[in-house]
């Protein structure tokens, strides 16, 4: 393991010389400390020319060609995995963690080995951090999360801490599902342990200006209901509405799906 840190920080970046600043900061910060490993994903300009290294606790991988977010994050994983670390925190290169974030999924994790990933609260925002247009919360009983699974995710991805053991087991992430390559991961640990959220709003989530695109959307849906199919479980009936939930969306008019969506937000509804 580098160093006496039980923690890696996994950052994957791509253009985000504007915000990774930022995301790393908090992570540095971070008591007990991190380890904080960028994956560059062929940027414009390399991470590794603006981003300075000051006390050795930033590792900077860079891939000469695009590769995607499972590649690129699974290039610094199979690192944080030979280094013998406990925990993976993930964090993107355009969000902003709480300063007590790392100690308290650390603390969370530690009391609960049973729990191979777990999220936090997400507090949403547009580039100006005063505004904010909602909180996610997501239960954090492992029940309630297991059920959430058989729709979407049920733990919040960009404030995820992953157990390292549990990536040993379940793998890495899968090139087979590239708009939904999280939830394939999820689902495969959450076969093998519980998942759970620390119920605490403990990262900043930046939401794009443009949105998501309604092609990226309908890949993200087909991808979605891809894995709800391999992972069926017949005797589970949220697995069925799941699967049919999956399908009307994916089948709604982008203009109707967008104002229910816009509803739900208004009413402190998920993403």
């Amino acid at each position: 393991m580098t160093g006496h840190s039980r923690v890696a920080a996994l950052v994957a970046a791509y253009n985000a010389e504007r915000t990774i600043r930022e995301a790393i900061d908090p992570l540095l910060a971070a008591k007990p400390g991190c380890q904080v490993y960028v994956v560059d994903d062929c940027s414009r300009i390399p991470v590794s020319e603006y981003l300075q290294n000051t006390d050795g606790r930033i590792t900077v991988i860079r891939l000469e060609k695009n590769a995607g977010p499972a590649a690129a994050r699974n290039a610094a994983l199979i690192k944080i995995l030979a280094a013998g670390f406990d925990y993976v925190a993930i964090a993107d290169a355009d969000d902003i963690s709480k300063p007590d974030r790392i100690a308290k999924q650390v603390a969370f994790m530690d009391a609960n080995p049973k729990v191979g990933a777990c999220g936090t609260w997400t507090r949403h925002f547009y580039d100006d951090i005063a505004d904010s247009t909602f909180i996610n919360r997501r239960s954090g009983d492992p029940r309630a999360v297991r059920r959430l699974m058989f729709f979407n995710m049920g733990v919040s991805h960009a404030s995820a801490m992953i157990r390292c053991e549990a990536l040993r087991r379940a793998g890495l992430y899968s090139q087979d599902y590239p708009a939904a390559e999280d939830y394939d991961l999820f689902r495969r640990i959450g076969q093998r342990y519980e998942l759970a959220n620390v119920e605490e709003c403990l990262l900043n989530y930046r939401i794009s200006p443009g949105g998501q695109s309604m092609t990226r959307r309908r890949q993200q849906l087909y991808d979605r209901l891809r894995i709800q199919l391999r992972y069926f479980e017949a005797g589970a009936w949220q697995a069925w509405v799941g699967i049919a939930r999956t399908l009307v969306t994916l089948l709604m008019p982008s203009g109707l799906f967008q104002t229910i969506r816009s509803g739900l937000r208004a009413r402190g509804g998920g993403s």
